[in-house]
């Protein structure tokens, strides 16, 4: 429960020793988070025990995001942080009266123990309803050693509305259940004089699109120091009535599985890579390029503003490991041809020999194929049969159970297109659907949408194409095996293309 340091600080000091004993005596802090497990969208733990400045819990229905927030809290404002004035407020918030304090409150954090007894100032406590055990309310007692100095939560609901929440100094806030920006915003707000890290959260099921769009905005460029976590509700089955879970997702339709086991953005209905997670397929650290890989390149033309010009960049190792290292992406439109080959030709070296094989190119422009040949770019026309192409890239997305790992991953820092591409492509709708259903098409038909898809069309160009041609995977060791030791590392500065720095050591 305490680490070492902890305990040495306690035993110094007898009030310190008395709070210690007293929690130990309590029913709360039992509550142990699951290990994280992204390669499963369940990351509990790391939600549980981060201290972002806001953090964001997007999980299935019945997948332990109530219980984990409600130990959350408590580790916050009875361990974690102490509250710099008296009744210092954090609020609770969620769409319902019911939800905030019959589930939030008289569930999790008093019912199972996370908030006890002993820590409450009951004479104060003010309530929505005595007799169900509601309050609206509850201050807790001092924190120790800091006379005067408590923390009081808060209950809201969605229903109060905006006015409800605003004008406030608030020391933090959990909002359950999916929530309009604008009351977000407000409470946001309400922290511009405290903003504890670790003290700003929220969790929900994300089942509502019109309420999942701006929260997709943020997922694509989240401010510094906000994060996003998921939990699976399969990997929760311990905790639930046996049965449960098979009935329920029985009554599941096949396009809500996902958002409802998962936590999946209902905006993602009919996602085409749903097995890309970003803590499992991305790599953030510096750009190590190993010796005896076979290096490709995928080009999507692009000539648009909705639809850039796209070089990537990607290597295969011996056993068949793809990673890909760095994309252009363009929408300039006063660029030509000319302009574009010296911008891929500037960026990396590529020099004649078998490590260095074809550009693999979109087939529809054969004179653009031929010109980016003529000009030092050797350029094959791609294989474009999508679905087999996507299929590809699909089963390299794949975690092998033996290694915890897949066969494909994403540099973070080079290809944030891709990422965010890859996350987001989807099947267009059969039928012509109502305005906003491009970006949620509740029924999948096998065409992909023509949006937010040339860094992913590139990148399938490459893998595919480059699978059909003989003799692509000479013998070498893994990336992962070659980053242990020190080797060649090759860092592009981003921003000054053209301009590489090699270290060899």
């Amino acid at each position: 429960m305490f680490s070492d340091a902890e305990m040495l600080a306690i035993a110094s000091d007898p009030l310190l020793t008395k709070w210690a004993n007293a929690r130990s005596e309590d029913s709360y802090f039992n509550f142990v988070p699951r290990p994280d497990d992204p390669a499963n969208f369940d990351e509990q733990h790391g939600f549980v025990y981060n201290r972002d400045s806001v953090s964001f819990c997007v999980g299935g229905n019945a997948a332990g995001t109530t219980e984990s927030s409600a130990f959350k809290l408590a580790n916050f404002v009875l361990r974690q942080q102490p509250p710099p004035r008296a009744n210092t407020p954090f609020w609770i918030i969620s769409n319902s009266l019911v939800q905030v304090c019959g589930v939030c409150w008289d569930e999790k954090l008093f019912g199972h123990g996370h908030i006890p007894s002993c820590e409450i100032d009951w004479a104060n406590v003010r309530w929505n309803s005595k007799k169900d055990g509601w309050p609206s309310s509850v201050p807790l007692k001092p924190w120790p050693g800091l006379p005067g100095k408590n923390w009081k939560l808060e209950f809201k609901s969605y229903e109060q509305g905006r006015r409800a929440l605003q004008a406030r100094s608030i020391g933090g806030f959990w909002f359950s259940e999916q929530f309009p920006l604008e009351l977000f915003l407000e409470t946001l707000r309400g922290c511009r004089e405290y903003m504890f890290p670790g003290g700003q959260f929220c969790e929900f099921t994300p089942i509502e699109p019109e309420l999942c769009l701006w929260i997709e905005k943020l997922m694509d460029k989240p401010p510094d120091g906000w994060r996003f976590y998921r939990q699976n509700t399969q990997a929760n089955k311990v905790n639930l009535a046996e049965g449960w879970f098979e009935q329920f997702f029985a009554s599941v339709p096949d396009e809500m599985i996902q958002t409802r086991m998962t936590g999946a953005l209902a905006t993602f209905e009919g996602v085409i890579y749903p097995s890309f997670a970003v803590p499992v397929h991305v790599d953030d650290n510096p750009i190590i390029i190993p010796p005896n890989v076979t290096h490709f390149r995928g080009i999507d033309w692009g000539a648009s503003a909705e639809h850039p010009f796209v070089c990537v960049w990607g290597y295969q190792d011996g056993v068949g490991d793809w990673f890909v290292y760095d994309e252009y992406w363009s929408v300039d439109q006063d660029k030509i041809t000319v302009d574009h080959v010296n911008e891929i030709m500037q960026r990396w070296p590529w020099p004649d020999g078998p490590s260095h094989q074809w550009s693999f190119a979109d087939p529809s422009r054969p004179g653009e194929i031929n010109e980016f040949a003529q000009r030092g770019i050797p350029t094959h026309p791609a294989s474009n049969n999508v679905y087999a192409g996507i299929d590809s890239v699909r089963s390299l997305l794949k975690v092998n159970p033996a290694t915890g790992k897949p066969k494909l991953r994403v540099s973070g820092q080079n290809c944030p297109h891709l990422v965010e591409e890859l996350r987001k492509y989807r099947w267009k709708r059969g039928r012509r659907p109502t305005e906003g259903a491009y970006v949620n098409p509740a029924v999948a038909s096998p065409i992909p949408l023509k949006r937010d898809d040339d860094t992913v069309d590139a990148l399938r160009y490459m893998i595919y194409s480059a699978s059909r041609q003989h003799g692509m995977s000479p013998g070498s060791m893994s990336h992962a095996e070659y980053s242990k030791r020190k080797g060649i590392q090759v860092t592009r500065r981003l921003g000054d293309v053209g301009n590489q720095t090699w270290f060899t050591k």
